[in-house]
């Protein structure tokens, strides 16, 4: 180690590794008070992040105040010794166009930011004070305990966190990970003779020290510079707290293990996991063991344990090796989905899947199946996605305080070699007497409650006979593993540029109704690229029918390509087929070698689609489904749903969809399928590393194979329907227990002067309205704002989700909103203004930052915007040369004088007090 003086960082004298193709820099320091820091200069990145990771979760929470790690994660940003307004924090962040949140886990929490590099340095002034001297105001304290009770009501109908609670119920209660994580009014309030407040400040005293945190920062300023900065900003933290203490209780007793247990779900849901403890894996990270198991046996592969158990109509998927982790345990839970004849045949479902792991155990675990597997994940890290700035700098943060220095950017990609003993070690346990079997259906009979979410549940043995059924082989079936993977790519290198590559895609006519796209990359030089393919269907959206039919085909689809080309999926090759407005894309991406193959072959197996009536019958009654429970979803969600269906043509709601199928059977879904391809036109995109002939192969094949009319009668047309000037109302019934209202503001037209108005009023308005109705109202916790254009023409959402008030109240609250926003504009001054137009246009502006988003938004221009590949350019600079005169007269026009809006209101079936 070396040190120049007392008052420096220490740095460390190690290589960090990283992928041949990364170009940033990596330096690791230590703080003279213990803070390891990471520093990441990345010379082409418009934002600058930073990230802190501490060694502190729900699983440090007092045992009788659970959520008080999460509660410190809100009342960290109101306000610091140096910044004490409860917003100033947050306002900052906006106002420089930026962002931040935090997440509170387990046994860590993280803070993050992202912001414009020139306001990097005040940023982190910022985020240092809130990390070192939060206020912990008493006056914000109820604000915020009501906000986490308002986040805790909106999270009671979710089924994730309420199959958890009972995950939690069942497991050893003298384990951390029983505790209730996320806190409520109830448990968050004052103690005889403590104050949460004096709780909140000893748990921060005793967790938020430097030798139990990391940070990362990651920018374009030079890696001295940034040295700088957290030497000057960050040595205040303390350099010693309290160390959480190492879990010596298993997850699970001998109590909690051999058990069956039944859970009712509110939606129609239909699972089944097997699941199996294991103790930590975190010290594996270099061999990846349990990562290779969950490949074999989550394969869907041709006559895997996936594949036979679909042929058998039993299941729509499997997954395997998720699960709870932690610092002494992990789960690994093989996942089922189940069709409704599969719920009748659990019990061979369980015997072969104890079957596939026998096999596994067997023949599973050799060099040449993991030697593929480790080449797919060294493809992965010699050539991976490009990541943002504030993504980076949290992954990092995280994986240092879990991997060795020199690891902290390879060690998610390390596979070094096959741990033989280790994988036969961890299957050695995967027996009936060490499985939890989780059924989740309506139907199961129930005789608890999980404490927190009133899950109903019920808790059994497995039986002796049911264990020794398990292992016996069942009858009449066959299972093969993977074999050797054909699609591993070959080439590791793109291939050269074809000429003077073009800036921007050029557009080629094959005929009246098909015409392909093509851009040889120039800046992302990678052996990679993105085929975009569009069947443009003018009846695809002249009927909810039509519509749910397009989506079953989708699915259908994707069956038939899912066991045959599974292989070059996982070797990175992927492959979706989704409907949206007025036909099917197909969208192939990943490496480029296979691709073009890859795409023909699928061309072809999707123009001969053929589905069997049970098939057909387990993917209508999974989207039907689905569809008729959303109004048991999020309302938020359902909200931007229905403000579509009674704005744009063509968009149909979750019920009209459901509806729509009730009574379709096989015969007349095959019957209906050549009237929705009827006067079918194809567009076609190929983006990354191909020349122009391979692009003109790829588009001559899909032109004689796909059912496309060469001249069509009917072509797709889009209509966004104006709103009139005042206010229209829709309500619709939730079952969910909050309230929401909605409030959508249209703009007249769609030139770039109303883009850029409503763009710079999103900006402006958005951290005022949070502030407003969130933190200081408490209205309810999902309070936000966003700018939403349709067709072209745009226009703004406001929304507020509250347990407490009615949409009346709601829709009241953010009307007066409007109006006083309207008057305080009116005095925002020079520098104000200034801040946010360069905010937007910068953003606007900003370099796309992988060839992911860049294929995106060429696509976007193509399928929706004429082509216009200089718009966001454009519109950068109508932003740059508004005017707040005109601007400020637009915010009268649209706020007050000349409303056009929307206001849409759930109507709670519980109502509240």
């Amino acid at each position: 180690m070396v040190t120049t003086n007392n008052s420096e960082a220490q740095s460390q004298e190690f290589v960090i590794e990283k992928s041949p193709s990364d170009e940033r820099d990596y330096k690791w320091v230590t703080l003279p008070n213990g803070l390891p820091v990471l520093l990441v200069h990345q010379p082409d990145t418009p934002q600058s992040a930073a990230s802190v990771t501490v060694k502190a979760g729900h699983f440090q929470d007092p045992p009788d105040t659970p959520g008080l790690a999460h509660f410190l994660e809100h009342m960290l940003f109101l306000g610091s010794d140096a910044y004490p307004e409860a917003d100033a924090y947050s306002d900052f962040m906006s106002y420089s166009g930026g962002h931040h949140n935090a997440w509170t886990g387990t046994e860590h929490s993280n803070f993050y930011f992202e912001v414009p590099n020139e306001h990097f340095h005040e940023a982190l002034k910022r985020f240092a004070r809130i990390l070192i001297a939060p206020q912990l105001h008493e006056d914000w304290i109820e604000r915020e305990r009501q906000a986490i009770e308002s986040e805790f009501r909106l999270k009671l109908k979710d089924e994730l966190r309420r199959l958890y609670d009972v995950h939690k119920q069942t497991s050893n209660p003298s384990h951390p990970f029983s505790k209730f994580s996320v806190g409520n009014a109830e448990t968050l309030q004052d103690k005889p003779g403590l104050t949460i407040q004096n709780q909140l400040r000893q748990f921060h005293q005793d967790y938020y020290h430097a030798s139990n945190m990391a940070l990362t920062l990651v920018s374009s300023e030079s890696i001295e510079t940034m040295q700088g900065d957290v030497e000057l900003l960050f040595s205040e933290l303390p350099s010693q707290g309290v160390a959480p203490p190492e879990i010596s209780e298993p997850l699970y007793l001998s109590d909690n293990t051999s058990q069956w247990i039944y859970v009712k779900p509110l939606k129609n849901a239909n699972r089944l996991f097997i699941t199996f403890g294991l103790e930590e894996i975190n010290s594996d990270y270099l061999y990846k063991t349990t990562s290779f198991i969950a490949h074999l046996l989550g394969h869907e592969g041709e006559s895997s344990l996936c594949a036979q158990l679909r042929h058998k109509g039993w299941i729509l998927n499997l997954s395997a090796g998720g699960g709870a982790s932690g610092s002494n345990f992990k789960d690994f839970t093989i996942n089922i989905q189940l069709t409704e004849d599969g719920q009748s045949h659990i019990q061979d479902i369980i015997q072969w899947c104890f079957s596939y792991i026998r096999l596994v155990t067997a023949e599973g675990i050799n060099a040449a199946l993991y030697k593929d597997r480790a080449s797919i994940v060294g493809l992965a890290y010699r050539f991976p996605e490009p990541i943002q700035a504030v993504d980076l700098a949290s992954q990092l943060s995280v994986n240092m305080l879990h991997y060795a220095p020199e690891h902290v950017v390879s060690g998610d990609y390390r596979m070094d070699e096959l741990n033989t003993l280790f994988a036969q070690d961890i299957l050695a346990r995967f027996i009936p007497e060490n499985a939890r079997i989780t059924v989740v259906h309506p139907e199961v009979e129930t005789d608890q409650h999980s404490r927190w979410y009133g899950t109903e549940f019920s808790v059994r043995n497995i039986t002796d006979s049911e264990a020794k059924f398990y292992i016996r082989e069942p009858e009449q079936v066959t299972f093969k593993l993977p074999s050797r993977n054909a699609f591993i790519p070959q080439r590791d290198k793109p291939l050269p540029l074809e000429g003077q590559a073009e800036r921007y895609p050029q557009q080629v006519v094959l005929n009246e109704a098909f015409d392909y796209w093509h851009l040889q990359d120039r800046d992302f030089r990678a052996p990679k690229g993105h085929i975009y393919l569009m069947l443009k269907l003018p009846f695809a959206n002249a009927s909810a029918r039509n519509y749910a039919c397009s989506r079953i085909w989708c699915e259908l689809g994707l069956e038939t390509l899912n066991e045959r080309f599974y292989d070059a999926e996982i070797a990175g090759v992927h492959i979706n087929l989704f409907p949206q407005h007025g036909g099917i894309t197909l969208h192939l991406t990943g490496f480029s070698c296979q691709q073009p193959k890859v795409f023909k072959e699928v061309v072809k197996a999707l123009s001969e689609v053929r589905a069997d009536e049970a098939t057909f019958e387990n993917i209508k009654h999974s989207l039907s489904s689905n569809w008729a429970a959303v109004h048991q979803t999020n309302p938020i969600n359902h909200m931007v749903a229905l403000l579509h269906h009674h704005v744009q043509q063509g968009a149909h709601t979750s019920k009209q969809l459901a509806e729509s199928v009730s009574d379709l059977d096989f015969d007349h879904y095959t019957n209906l399928l050549p009237g929705l391809f009827r006067d079918a036109q194809a567009t076609l995109l190929v983006h990354g590393d191909w020349p122009e002939d391979e692009a003109r192969s790829m588009a001559r094949y899909a032109s004689s194979v796909l059912p496309i009319t060469t001249t069509p009668s009917t072509t797709l047309s889009r209509y966004v329907r104006r709103i009139s000037e005042g206010v229209e109302r829709v309500s619709f019934p939730s079952s969910h227990p909050d309230h929401v209202a909605a409030f959508f503001i249209q703009g007249e037209h769609t030139a770039l002067a109303e883009k850029a108005n409503f763009l710079l009023l999103n900006h402006l308005v958005g951290p005022l309205f949070f502030n407003e109705l969130r933190t200081r109202q408490q209205l309810g916790y999902l309070v936000g704002n966003s700018y939403i254009p349709m067709h072209g023409l745009p226009g703004i959402l406001f929304y507020v989700q509250s347990p407490q008030y009615s949409p009346d109240v709601l829709e009241g609250k953010i009307v007066e909103f409007l109006q006083e926003f309207a008057e305080q504009v009116q005095h925002i001054n020079n520098e104000e203004w200034r801040r946010a137009t360069q905010a937007i246009a910068g953003h606007l502006e900003n370099k796309d930052p992988s060839l992911r988003i860049r294929a995106q938004r060429l696509w976007q221009s193509i399928t929706k915007n004429q082509a216009d590949f200089e718009l966001a350019n454009t519109l950068a600079q109508e932003v740059r040369n508004a005017q707040r005169s005109d601007f400020l007269e637009f915010v009268q026009h649209r706020l007050t004088q000349g409303l056009a809006a929307i206001s849409l209101c759930t109507i709670a079936l519980t109502e509240p007090e």
